[in-house]
């Protein structure tokens, strides 16, 4: 009987466990403008269409970020950190950018945007020439990190 009343506690001490764990996971919806990771987000868009490449390594990137570690900073100008950038990040590559809405779930964000998807790449001579623009939508991921919101690396965005 006592090792029967034993199990029966240890289910519910857990089961109350998994219960308390699910809830602090929980999303919850961020304001229409995307909230803090929103405007983070925004913040660092800007700073890639402008461009300036000290603002786009400190507004989009964790300090740790490993394609920043392995990228030669100094060998880019403004423009060409710009082009690598929209490459290697499509999220990036958006202008005129209108945030929707979005979830929080602790440390973790994702945006709905949507504005226009612009494409460039970098001539032989040095030039940067546009190659593509088009609406697209979607989702744009983002963590908390180095106290501010960070650009996480991954999203969906379609036309």
């Amino acid at each position: 009987m006592c090792a029967k009343v034993r199990m029966i506690s240890r289910y519910l001490l857990v089961s109350c466990g998994l219960i308390i764990l699910v809830s602090f996971v929980h999303a919850s919806s961020l304001p229409a403008d995307g909230g803090e990771p929103g405007k983070a987000y925004k913040a660092c868009v800007d700073a890639v269409a402008k461009p300036d490449k000290a603002a786009m390594v400190a507004l989009c990137f964790a300090k740790d970020d490993p394609w920043i570690k392995k990228t030669n900073l100094g060998y880019f100008t403004n423009e060409t950190f710009q082009v690598a950038v929209r490459i290697e990040w499509p999220a990036l590559r958006l202008i005129d950018v209108k945030i929707t809405g979005g979830q929080l779930t602790g440390d973790d964000a994702e945006i709905s945007v949507e504005g226009t998807m612009l494409l460039q790449r970098e001539e032989p001579t040095g030039d940067i020439v546009e190659v593509d623009r088009y609406p697209a939508k979607g989702t744009v991921k983002l963590q908390r990190k180095d106290g501010g919101w960070r650009y996480a690396g991954t999203e969906k965005l379609e036309r």
